[in-house]
This record gives structure tokens, sequence and C-alpha cells, in this order.
């Protein structure tokens, strides 16, 4: 008899891992490698943002058709981190971070990218004497796999960088400037968050989408304003965290939902250097997506730990009308920042 459901046993797993791998290999031939060469222009493009794009905590809704069109430029213009405290930030779009991308997989992204960082209007600005000065720039998609040598090439001020990359994973990503000192240029502003949806949709209904990104801030006071310290950096030595670039917003204007509704999070680390540990006091995430993909779940988490560079996707559900404050929970990063509010109406 033992030996019989040792049999079964081994014949079950030969099954189940065979059948595993017939769906690795179907999924994987489906996948779409590397893309066309890469092309810049010298004409300065004055298209606006377009996209499936929108500003966090926002959500953007999905784009049908299997190409879209995507643009986000560079600026350089003053960014407020908190009362009192303004620094020359380095942005993609309009603000810090930038804006949300969402994509669904095998849909390939047109994307082009404008160094607006010699314009006029921001030539003309001065910080505590400190110029915003023209800088080269580029862009990295951790979502994607293509040539980095190539689609994330710095461009020069005033250049467009015109690349194509198609959405092979469902999960959080993360994007940021490549430009060496690429530590400088993260802790600068320069990242935001992919949304990649699994060709079906992320499996389960939720009522409400979130999205949160964490980041560090190293600066030190020049005058009226601020600079960003590559030494504090290097030293993994913040002095502000936030969620979704200014400190302690959500503790003073809340994010609202209603009670017992669920709640799906996006969650991104920017970093660049500390891992996070995101938790809500009141509740328990039900269901976690590490990386963002419904294949890596977990269940019944009280925190997420979440290192720089990784996102995870979460779902909860705020059981009775209140304020439930969420934090990192190496509470030194909270302390610093990393801390807001959740108010079940």
């Amino acid at each position: 008899m033992k030996f019989f459901l040792s049999v079964c046993c081994l014949v079950i797993t030969f099954i189940s891992c065979n059948q595993n791998d017939k769906s690795y290999n179907q999924n994987h031939s489906k996948m779409v490698y590397g893309a066309p060469q890469a092309t810049v222009t010298k004409n300065h493009d004055n298209g606006s943002q377009t996209g499936p794009l929108a500003y966090a905590p926002n959500v953007p809704k999905l784009q049908d058709g299997d190409t879209i069109e995507v643009k986000i430029d560079v600026v350089h213009k003053l960014f407020t981190v908190k009362n009192g405290v303004s620094f020359t930030g380095w942005l993609f779009g309009d603000s810090l971070p930038g804006p949300v991308l969402r994509v669904r997989v095998g849909q390939t992204v047109k994307f082009s990218m404008t160094d607006r960082s010699n314009d006029s209007s921001m030539m003309s600005m001065g910080i505590g004497g400190h110029m915003l000065q023209p800088m080269p720039h580029s862009i990295d998609f951790h979502a994607a796999m293509v040539n980095p040598e190539d689609k994330y090439r710095s461009v020069s001020p005033g250049e467009t960088i015109h690349f194509m990359w198609t959405a092979n994973y469902p999960g959080v990503f993360m994007y940021h400037c490549g430009t060496p000192m690429v530590l400088l240029h993260m802790i600068s502003g320069m990242y935001g968050m992919v949304i990649v949806d699994p060709k079906e949709g992320f499996p389960g209904a939720v009522d409400k989408e979130i999205a949160i990104v964490q980041n560090e801030y190293y600066l030190k006071q020049q005058g009226n304003s601020y600079i960003p310290d590559t030494s504090l950096a290097m030293k993994k030595q913040p002095n502000f965290m936030a969620f979704n670039g200014k400190v302690g917003q959500y503790i003073i204007r809340p994010i609202h939902m209603k009670t017992g509704e669920r709640v799906r999070l996006y969650f991104l680390n920017v970093g660049p250097n500390n891992i996070s540990s995101f938790h809500i006091i009141g509740t328990i995430l039900d269901k976690v997506w590490f990386d963002g993909n419904p294949a890596n779940q977990f269940t019944g988490m009280q925190a997420v730990l979440v290192g720089p560079a990784q996102g995870a996707i979460m779902e909860f559900i705020l059981p009775e009308k209140g304020k439930y404050t969420f934090v990192d929970h190496s509470f030194a990063n909270a302390e610093m920042g990393a801390a807001g509010v959740f108010a079940a109406d």
C-alpha cells in the first residue's frame, strides 16, 4: 500500500511539473524580446504628455490596442518636499514621483522622451543662487526586455529619444534615469511606477485602486533652499522619507475609502537605498503579490518587506469606520516621513 501511494505521488508530481513546464513554455513562446533600434532626434519635440498615465495616488485606466503611444518628458523645476524644504528637482513629467504608467502583458509601448532641461523658462529660474543647469538624461524601464545600451542611452538637452518595448510579465515595476551618476539623478527625483496587468486582468474584483511610491531624500541646505547631497546618499543617511514625494501629506490629507470595500494597493519602493516594511495599523494585508505578479502570492500578512527597486500589490479591507495609519514599520523611516492615513468613511 505504501509503495502504491509513493508511486501515485511520484506520478502526480511528474504530471504537475510537466504541466507547469508546458505552461511556462507556452507563456514564453508568446514573449517579445528586443525591439527596433532607438532613434534620437535633434528637434525639440513640443508634444504634450500622452498615454495611460496618472499621478499617484491615482491609478490610470488601461488603453485598448496592441500598441500604445507614451510620452514622458524631463524637466528641471522647483519641488516642495514639505513646508520650508524645497529643492531643484529633476523630474519625469511634472511631479515627483513621475506619472504612473499602466499597460497590459503583450502590449507594445511606443515611447518618446524629450530632455527639456534647457527650456528657457527653466534657465531663467534661480534657486538660492543655484541655476537650473541643463543636463543629459535617460530612462530605464524595469518592465522592458531590451538592449539598455541602445534604448536607455542618455540624450542631451533639447533632444528626443524614441524607442519601443513590449510588456512580458505582469507586476509593479520601476522606471528611473540611468545617466551617471545614477545615484545623483535618483535622489534628484527621477523615478516612477509602471503597472503591468496580466493579459486577462488581475484576478478578483476590487472596489478601489491606489498607487503609492516610497522614496528617500538626501538634502543639504544651500541658502534659502536645499540641494541633493550624494555624500549623505553614499552613507545611506536620508534626512526625509516620503510616500508619493511629499513628507507626511497623507497625515494632513488622508486617503479616503469606504468601510468594508476591497482596496488594491500598488506599492513601489524606489529607494534608492533603504528597505521598506509596509504596514497598515488596524488591518491585515489579506492578499499580497510580490513584485505585483499574481504567481507570487502570500496571504494574511502583517507587513510586506520591499527592497529598493521592488514592488508589491496588496489587497485589504478597513473593517470599520475610523482612521488607519500606514507606515514603513522600520520606524526610523516612519519618523522621517514614511507615514500616512487611510480614512474609512
